[in-house]
């Protein structure tokens, strides 16, 4: 479908395409030469177009894509296509099993953005402050890119190479996440987040996955955002507990660390220290319940 696109973008003259297909919706980019401009939910892009902040001589709708909507999972490891709301995630038996994405799902702005904005969106627009980056980025999640000719698959961590910029091609389009199943007889996840007031938008968030061995932390990833230009792993945590107790000790101590990994800014939500000190905060409190949904003490 070719239209003109006034209605979708205010007075902006521009094409709107709606292909069927990822192949189509890559043909269209790779013929925009870089002109073009992905929208699923339109949640984020098109208040910015509205603003004039956002110039695009093609919209490339994809909603209606079908390969490109949906939850999936083959053996171990976890897809969430990219036109996948937030309450559709939410919805999904894999959100009851995953506790950090639900609680970020739940959290996201309001009711509107959670039916219409979705995971693809999320992730190829590259906001720090977006709640559902710190679960995936904890969860080691991939995401999948398809281009006119090839496809990939770029660790999220890679993906997101600045405050709003990514690792994403201007002919390619983001198809999905993709991450492995967590065990849930001995993992359990948290995502904890403080709001700027009035805002909605996430002045801090903390999402932590935990495996235990018995009374022993096996494996831990927590990632951070809001507090540096991309969601950021806290290492000096993950280090501390990796191979300690399964105890809310440990985790208290551990937490102190987590100013050595991330890089706030002062801006109207509040300080770089005020920021230090609410990051160790939520770091702990995902932590505890994360290490409470794995079986351990907390």
């Amino acid at each position: 479908m070719t239209e003109r696109a006034g209605d979708v973008a205010g007075e902006t003259e521009a094409e709107y395409y709606r292909p069927e297909s990822v192949a189509a919706a890559c043909r269209r980019l790779r013929d925009a030469d870089g002109r073009a401009r992905v929208v699923a939910g339109g949640q984020t892009l098109m208040p910015l177009v509205r603003q004039g902040l956002v110039d695009a001589d093609a919209f490339v709708d994809v909603s209606a894509v079908p390969a490109l909507s949906g939850v999936s999972v083959d053996g171990d490891r976890a897809t969430v296509g990219a036109t996948t709301t937030y309450a559709g995630l939410g919805r999904h038996d894999l959100s009851d099993r995953v506790a950090a994405l639900d609680e970020a799902c739940s959290v996201v702005a309001d009711r509107q953005v959670r039916s219409l904005g979705t995971v693809g969106g999320a992730v190829a627009h590259g906001d720090p402050t977006f709640d559902l980056l710190a679960p995936l980025r904890a969860l080691d999640a991939e995401v999948r890119l398809a281009g006119p000719d090839d496809r990939r698959c770029v660790p999220l961590g890679e993906f997101l190479v600045g405050h709003l910029r990514t690792d994403r091609r201007e002919h390619e389009l983001v198809t999905g996440v993709t991450f492995d199943r967590l065990d849930p007889d001995r993992t359990g996840s948290a995502y904890e987040r403080h709001a700027a007031a009035g805002s909605g938008r996430a002045t801090a968030g903390v999402a932590a996955v935990v495996t235990l061995a018995d009374d022993t932390v096996e494996r831990v990833r927590v990632a951070c955002s809001a507090v540096a230009d991309t969601p950021v792993r806290a290492h000096a945590v993950e280090n501390d507990l990796v191979g300690g107790p399964a105890t809310a000790e440990a985790v208290t101590a551990a937490s102190e660390r987590v100013p050595e990994d991330i890089d706030p800014i002062d801006d109207e939500a509040g300080s770089a220290a005020y920021k230090r000190r609410l990051a160790a905060t939520l770091v702990e409190r995902s932590l505890l319940s994360a290490l409470g949904r794995a079986g351990g003490s907390p």
